[in-house]
C-alpha cells in the first residue's frame, strides 16, 4: 500500500471523529491545499509550514473539544498527505525520505513481457521501505493484500489484476493507527509493474482521485 510520511509534528495531535465525517475533512485537506499553493513565495520550508500551522491547521482546530483535537488533527494531516501533492513534496523536503521518491504525470508503461508478469504473479511474499527506512512486510495471497508493520500491526486490501500488467487495490481494514487515519474502506489504488531489478519489482502506485503515478521498489527473496 502507498508509503506515507510518518513524521509527526508533536503539537498536531490531541482525537474522535464523531463530529467530523470524512468528507468534511477531505474538504478542508483540499482548502488547506489550496492555501499552501499562495503561499509558495515563501521559499524556507519551516517558515511555510510554521505559517501553515499558525494561520491554517491551528486555527482549524481550535474550534474543537480538546479531548477531540488529537484525533481530527492527526486524520487531517494524514488526509493532508492523500489528497495535496504540495504537502507531501513539503514533509519529503524536511524529512527526506530513506529512498527517493518519483512521481510523473505520464502513466508508466510495463517492462516486462507476461511471462516475466507471470512469475511476478507466482511470487506472495515482497516487502518496502516506509520513508523513515522501517521494512513492512507484503503477503499476497486469496485477492488479499497485506502489510505488516514493524510493530506487527497491519493492514488488509482487496486486490484484482485490472490489465496485462496493473492490479486494483481497495482498502478494507487495518489496526494500524496510521494507515486508519490515511484510508478508509472502499479507498482505491491502481498498482502498476513495470520493471525488473535484481532483487526488486519497480511498482507504479496511483491513488484513484490523482492525476500523477509514483513509483517505488517492491523487494523480494
Amino acid at each position: 500500500m502507498k508509503k506515507i510520511i510518518l513524521y509527526i509534528i508533536a503539537f498536531l495531535f490531541t482525537i474522535n471523529l464523531q463530529s467530523q465525517t470524512l468528507k468534511e475533512i477531505d474538504s478542508i485537506s483540499k482548502e488547506f491545499c489550496k492555501y499552501l499553493n499562495t503561499i509558495k513565495h515563501i521559499q524556507n520550508d519551516h517558515t511555510r509550514i510554521n505559517n501553515f500551522y499558525q494561520n491554517k491547521f491551528d486555527v482549524y482546530l481550535e474550534k474543537f473539544d480538546t479531548e477531540k483535537v488529537d484525533k481530527i488533527g492527526q486524520q487531517l494531516f494524514y488526509r493532508l498527505q492523500r489528497n495535496c501533492l504540495d504537502f507531501c513534496q513539503l514533509l519529503e523536503r524536511l524529512y527526506p525520505p530513506k529512498e527517493s521518491i518519483y512521481r510523473t504525470k505520464k502513466k508508466p508503461k510495463t517492462k516486462l513481457t507476461n511471462l516475466e508478469i507471470e512469475r511476478f504473479k507466482n511470487k506472495n511474499r515482497f516487502k518496502y521501505l516506509e520513508n523513515n527506512g522501517n521494512e513492512t512486510h507484503v503477503e499476497m495471497a486469496n485477492n488479499y493484500w497485506k502489510d505488516v508493520f514493524t510493530d506487527s500491526t497491519y493492514s488488509m486490501l482487496k486486490y484484482k489484476w485490472v490489465s496485462d500488467f496493473e492490479f486494483e487495490l481497495v482498502f478494507v481494514e487495518s489496526n494500524n493507527e496510521i494507515r486508519t487515519a490515511y484510508s478508509i474502506t472502499g479507498d482505491k489504488f491502481i498498482y502498476g509493474v513495470i520493471e525488473k531489478g535484481e532483487n526488486y519489482y519497480l511498482i507504479s502506485s496511483k491513488i484513484e482521485s490523482q492525476s500523477h503515478y509514483e513509483l517505488f521498489k517492491l523487494y523480494f527473496d
